[in-house]
């Protein structure tokens, strides 16, 4: 009988798609490794088209009454308080904190993982802490960007641009950049995610521009595939920047949740960005504006690629084995 790892994390309409998605990704290493694995999500939206009937949907911070004992246990939750990770712990040898800012100081039982560009910025006590594992190097992502090894090819002049905002987009920010890019930029084609939980979007406001196309609930290949025919993205500064990372895709990247900033921190020290962009102020359009006129430059945009894809050489492969040993 296969050894289990559980996975505890969250989804709700407001955030928390990063979470699933790196869950998903930690569980392919855990799979591939020959562990048999278990996510169960706390979600306020049962419904979303992003939940495979795999998945358990339960509110674990309020009904986890964990009767069995795991080979590990995986926390990305910013819910959780150090009495529910005291409590989980009684129920493994090896539990493992996803953390993406210092959030809390959490038991010291704990395997603290921060595979971002923030677990260089936040300085983790490792006298605190069972094991501390940070750094790009080890950033989570899905099988297809693990696994894909085409290059990606900077053509002379931008064509195509990329919008994915994340999950939810409270600000409605992906119908002012539309706007903008469509006002400034008539001639770009614009690929647009809408998040499972945007509430605020109406898509029919934007029918007539033959320019723009739509998408909903990809999976991991076809994201791949769709990153790739984009010369530039613009993008909130999340889990999605490492996807792109690894591809070696240029991006703009907007800062659309305070968690976000240990990346974006990240991405400034290590010289990839000089800039980004904050949803708040009031000429948003018009930084926006500037930042794609830099970025028209086919110079500008391959000295990014490479950047990229010096600095997210993927190592996930190694996180199963550092976990255990």
């Amino acid at each position: 009988m296969k050894k289990v790892v559980l996975f505890l994390t969250e989804y709700f309409k407001s955030n928390g798609l990063g979470h699933l998605r790196r869950c998903i990704a930690f569980s392919e290493l855990f799979e591939d490794a020959g562990y048999a694995t278990k996510i169960i999500i706390n979600t306020d939206d049962s419904s979303a088209g992003i939940f495979e009937s795999k998945y358990i949907i339960n509110n674990w911070l309020i009904n986890g009454n964990f009767e069995n004992q795991y080979q590990a246990i995986i926390v990305d939750s910013y819910r959780a308080q150090i009495s529910d990770y005291k409590k989980i712990s009684e129920h493994t040898s090896h539990l493992v904190v996803i953390d993406d800012d210092n959030r809390i100081e959490y038991p010291q039982s704990c395997i603290i993982y921060n595979g971002g560009l923030g677990g260089a910025i936040y300085q983790y006590d490792p006298s605190k802490y069972k094991k501390i594992l940070v750094g790009p190097e080890y950033s989570l992502l899905r099988k297809p960007f693990r696994n894909h090894k085409e290059s990606k090819f900077i053509d002379k002049k931008i064509s195509r641009v990329l919008i994915t905002m994340g999950g939810s987009d409270p600000l409605n920010l992906t119908s002012k950049i539309i706007n903008q890019c469509s006002s400034k930029f008539p001639d770009l084609n614009l690929d647009v995610i809408i998040g499972p939980g945007f509430k605020h979007f109406k898509e029919n406001q934007f029918l007539k521009k033959t320019t723009v196309k739509f998408y909903r609930n990809l999976d991991a290949t076809s994201m791949v595939q769709l990153m790739m025919l984009a010369d530039l993205c613009i993008t909130a500064g999340g889990q999605t920047i490492y996807e792109l990372g690894k591809l070696g895709i240029p991006f703009i990247v907007i800062k659309t949740a305070e968690n976000q900033q240990g990346n974006i921190l990240g991405l400034s020290r290590v010289n990839i960005i000089d800039q980004y962009l904050d949803p708040n102020v009031k000429n948003f359009e018009h930084q926006l504006e500037n930042l794609m006129q830099k970025l028209v430059r086919k110079t500008d945009r391959r000295i990014m690629s490479e950047k990229l894809l010096k600095i997210f050489k993927n190592k996930s492969l190694s996180i199963v084995d550092s976990i255990f040993n």
